[in-house]
């Protein structure tokens, strides 16, 4: 498959501090996240409303074809490269020499620097999840997994806080519904707040998420991550690849979800709004600051 970025422009990140450290060829190929529509309402009167986009990404690593992602369109790249490693489907950021995203072909070129990548083994085997438009998991992936081991605590003052800093976003969905959140804060006094992504499913936008993180050398340990979704096993299982501790989602959570967090060392949160949550796993970890 030929270059896919040829009305895209397209941005070289090093991969390191060293005069020969490697390149990451990136476009950055953002759609718009609404669409005007005319609607009837329920007085029969015309109005116009905002609808967010749905756009089909299909993924080719060294030309071959992976998958089709539905996808706003918010954060491709990061999306893209976040999936690659959630699925371990690459390994290191330094395996990558280029993603590149068109949306003329619905197409994103990735390319190794070995550039023969072979899916058979890691594609051999699929488990389908209950993601918001049905994800896919590649490989044995429940038996992968390495528990998060981690002594840091959550003071509740700071999850309020953070819930706060959520709340006030001016976000797609207060705009027009349909789309799901993630967001990654600090889990420190003010909750600082490092990426929040909207996608119109919760795994594309923890993948985005996985992928800001992976291009920003961030680890997990001292994170704080929030989802708009239920926390099913497929949430659990990216909050321990990505090592963070703390789970939290204004919704509930499955019976694997709660087994799999239990086992992997994920405290969970669910229900969570400013001044009420339930948590479900490793309660320990979570602390009231009597100031």
């Amino acid at each position: 498959m030929s270059d896919l970025s040829h009305s895209t422009p397209v941005f070289e990140i090093p991969l390191g501090t060293a005069a020969n450290a490697p390149v990451l060829s990136l476009t950055r190929a953002v759609r718009g996240a609404t669409t005007a529509v005319q609607v009837i309402d329920h007085e029969g009167l015309a109005r116009e409303v905002h609808v967010p986009g749905e756009h089909a990404l299909t993924l080719y690593l060294d030309r071959r074809e992976v998958v089709t992602l539905m996808t706003l369109g918010q954060a491709p790249e990061a999306l893209v490269m976040g999936y690659l490693r959630n699925q371990r489907l690459v390994e290191r950021l330094d395996e990558l020499a280029a993603v590149h995203v068109d949306w003329e072909t619905e197409a994103c070129a990735i390319s190794t620097r070995a550039g023969n990548w072979s899916p058979e083994v890691r594609m051999a085997r699929r488990t389908v999840t209950t993601g918001c438009g049905q994800g896919t998991m590649f490989g044995d992936w429940l038996d992968d997994l390495e528990p998060v081991a981690s002594e840091a605590t959550l003071d509740v003052a700071t999850l309020d806080r953070a819930l706060g800093h959520i709340l006030a976003l001016d976000t797609i969905y207060k705009r027009s519904g349909s789309v799901h959140g993630c967001a990654l804060l600090r889990n420190e006094a003010d909750a600082a707040l490092l990426y929040h992504v909207e996608d119109v499913g919760r795994h594309n936008a923890v993948d985005s998420i996985t992928g800001f993180m992976w291009l920003d050398e961030e680890c997990g340990a001292d994170k704080i991550f929030y989802t708009t979704g239920r926390l099913t096993s497929e949430m659990v299982m990216k909050a321990a690849q990505m090592g963070v501790p703390f789970l939290v989602s204004r919704s509930g959570l499955t019976r694997m979800g709660l087994e799999l967090a239990t086992r992997l060392g994920i405290t969970l949160i669910g229900r969570a709004r400013v001044g009420r949550h339930l948590v479900y796993t490793h309660a320990h970890r979570i602390t009231r600051s009597t100031a």
